[in-house]
This record gives structure tokens, sequence and C-alpha cells, in this order.
């Protein structure tokens, strides 16, 4: 069976550099958090997969062959750069923003009598951001599912599972959208239960605080308790404004919209465990 090859969002920077600019492509955007005042100088993102210097010319050398045929097989593709990116002017980049931007239920949320209760801003991350990619396919493009399996080598600049690893696959009619996230040693124990530990694990959740015991719960649970449980919170920073007031921080319960798949790969070969959560953006309507 012929495997495809997916082609990275920023790779393409050189066919896409006639096209009409966003606003954000024509100024700096400061990072998306509660700083104010100057954005940031400009500088190579630390996030590169191209770190030594004199790499410069081999970049481009990809970016042109993938630009011209999607099917180009190379070893790594070159990740999204974090924010903020001399290169690209701020655009096909990613940043992680202050988690105080998203409403959570606080400690007292279930006991408020309100028809409308309050949420509080959230504390900080559970998982630490690694990166994300937005990777174009064609039809000779391989399975756009089981991504840390089938590309672990060539996604995130090829430094995909280095640590344990969340992945957030969005699956759409024009390619994937690919979050990473690290996961932290205190969950290992959960994402790598067994029948013979299983009873153990669920009886150390009641020493975890409330926060930690739901993404325990989370990896222990079936895909019919982690569809019910895994929610995003979307949140437009940019757009038009109809865009805008319809995704401004709505909470929704992700697996009731879009098919979801939960796959979870154990440490092998020098890669670190991995737990994937695939979402088919294809199989829902416009508003999904």
């Amino acid at each position: 069976m012929e495997k495809r090859h997916s082609v990275s969002r920023r790779s393409l920077g050189a066919s896409l550099a006639q096209s009409p600019r966003a606003r954000s492509a024509e100024r700096n955007i400061p990072e998306p958090d509660s700083t104010h005042g100057e954005p940031p100088p400009l500088k190579r993102s630390e996030s590169d997969c191209i770190e030594s210097p004199g790499c410069e010319d081999e970049v481009d050398d990809i970016a042109h062959q993938l630009s011209d045929e999607l099917n180009f097989d190379c070893k790594a593709i070159p990740t999204l750069p974090r924010y903020p990116v001399a290169e690209t002017k701020n655009t096909s980049c990613w940043s992680e923003p202050d988690a105080g931007r998203f409403k959570v239920r606080g400690a007292n949320y279930l006991q408020q009598t309100t028809k409308r209760k309050e949420k509080v801003p959230s504390g900080p991350y559970l998982f630490k951001a690694l990166g994300a990619d937005v990777l174009l396919t064609n039809e000779k493009s391989g399975p756009g599912t089981d991504v840390s399996t089938n590309y672990a080598t060539r996604i995130l600049g090829g430094r995909a599972r280095s640590k344990p690893t969340f992945i957030i696959n969005f699956v759409c009619p024009w390619g994937v959208i690919i979050n990473y996230y690290e996961i932290p040693d205190l969950y290992l124990r959960y994402l790598r239960t067994n029948d013979s530990t299983r009873a153990e694990d669920e009886v150390s959740l009641s020493t975890l605080k409330p926060h930690v015991r739901a993404t325990a719960r989370f990896f222990l649970g079936s895909d019919d308790d982690r569809d019910a449980t895994l929610k995003l919170i979307p949140h437009a920073v940019e757009g038009p404004l109809v865009v805008r007031k319809m995704v401004a921080g709505t909470p929704a319960i992700i697996g009731r919209r879009l098919p979801s798949k939960y796959t979870y790969v154990p440490a092998s070969n020098g890669l670190a465990d991995c737990f994937e959560v695939d979402l088919d953006v294809n199989e829902t309507d416009k508003v999904g």
C-alpha cells in the first residue's frame, strides 16, 4: 500500500508568498496573554527544528521541493515555529496564551444557586505545550489518524515522542491540525494501567487534587467516559466579528460533536509514551 506524505503549512511559505495577507501579517501581534506593552522582538523560534547555523538554505530547498510536489519524502517536516517569528511576519506560527483567558468551573461551581453559574479563570496549565503543526495533504497522503505511530519521526520537526506526549489531532478535509503537549510523570501510572494494576490505580485517585484526579480518570476511563469528559474551550483571538462572537470561549464536549478516536502508544524503540486523540472534523455539521 503506497504511503502518502504530508507537507507542513510552514514549508509551503514560498508558494504562499503572493497570497493576500491576513491582518496579522502586516504587523506584530503580541502573544494573546495578559502581558501589555511592546511585543517581544522577533527572532528565530526556539521551537524551530532547524537549530544549527547555516541550515536555512537546506530548509528553503526542502520547502521548494515540497511546494512543487506534495509527495516529496523528507526525514522530518519543519514544524510550525513558536510566536514571534521574523521569517513569516508572525503568520503560520503558534503560541500558548495565558491560562487565565479560559473560564472553568471553580471549587464552588456546583454549590451556586443562581441560574447562570459563574466560572473562574483557569489556573496554570497541567500539560506544557510542545508545539503545533498544520499539515496539508493530497490524494496520495497516508492515514490522517494515528499520527503518533505513522509519522512519529517526521512530525514536530522529528521530535515527536521525544518525551511523553499528549496529541490532539483535528482531521480536516484538506489536512490535519496537530497539537502536542508534554505529559507529566505523575500521569504515566494511569496512562500505563492494565488489568493487574487498575484496581490499585483507581484507589489512588482519592489521594489526588480534584483537577489532577479528573485528568487521571480521563486516562483510566473507557472511550465513552472520555467522550463525556474531553472539553474544548475555543476562543477566536482574531477574525471576522461574527466568528469572534460565535467562538468566544463557550465550552463544548467535543466527543458529542465529532467522532473521536483514542489511542495509547506505549514507549518503544527510543520513543516515549503517547496518548493521541483524533477528532474527525469531516463527520459533522457546519456548526461542529
